[in-house]
């Protein structure tokens, strides 16, 4: 996050920010990160610091619930460095619904023309499948908010994030 604050503002700017983004609770400090995503959208610089606090910045200027917000990050986050859709692993075993949640969301978020391109030419389901899916597995985790708002997320991340 500071390193967020030191890409966009002076250095008086920076300090006051930065004690008040300490000084805050946490909800406070997600509006602050929401804030920050909405700065960094009209001031194209090189981000210097860790692209996890852009991409928690960029899911709080959402506005949905702390709790939401922060499991959409973990999804993204977990996901981050490999990525694989369906029901069963490797094992060929059943994923966990947070398993299942997690990659719908991040399929249909980044990966959605690719979803489409396997279901028209493979025969594998649709992206509105993955949706119900995705969708039922947050309701079954304890995230009915994210799953009744399954799709409103996926357009905002892939609008957001992907830009495509």
């Amino acid at each position: 996050m500071y390193g967020l604050i030191k890409c966009l503002y002076d250095e008086k700017k920076q300090q006051s920010l930065e004690e008040l983004y300490s000084d805050s609770d946490s909800s406070t400090q997600l509006l602050i990160r929401s804030t920050v995503a909405e700065s960094l959208k009209d001031c194209p610089k090189l981000i210097e610091s860790h692209g996890s606090d852009w991409v928690l910045c960029t899911l709080a200027s959402f506005h949905k619930s702390e709790e939401d917000t922060m499991r959409v990050y973990q999804a993204v986050m977990n996901n981050f460095d490999s990525f694989s859709i369906g029901l069963l692993d490797d094992n060929i075993q059943l994923r966990s619904m947070d398993v299942v949640a997690d990659s719908c969301l991040i399929g249909l978020s980044f990966f959605k023309k690719y979803i489409e391109r396997k279901c028209k030419y493979n025969g594998l389901p649709s992206p509105e499948y993955w949706s119900k899916v995705g969708s039922v597995a947050f309701c079954r985790v304890g995230y009915e908010n994210i799953g009744e708002e399954f799709d409103s997320w996926v357009g905002f991340i892939n609008k957001e994030m992907v830009n495509d």
